[in-house]
């Protein structure tokens, strides 16, 4: 599950590399979400989500 968020927040920074503010990149990772507990059929599992800035 980490390696999917991980997948898909790349895409989406890959997506929007062509975005500039000030000479530098729009869209960047900025930091994680605090960290959610979710329950699952499969147990409890812990889930960090990254956040996205758009600086644009």
């Amino acid at each position: 599950m980490v390696q999917a968020i991980k997948e898909e927040v790349q895409s989406l920074l890959d997506n929007f590399t062509s975005l500039q503010a000030n000479g530098k990149q729009g869209v960047v990772r900025n930091d994680h979400f605090p960290e959610r507990y979710l329950q699952t059929g499969f147990g409890d599992i812990n889930v960090k989500v990254p956040k996205i800035q758009d600086r644009t």
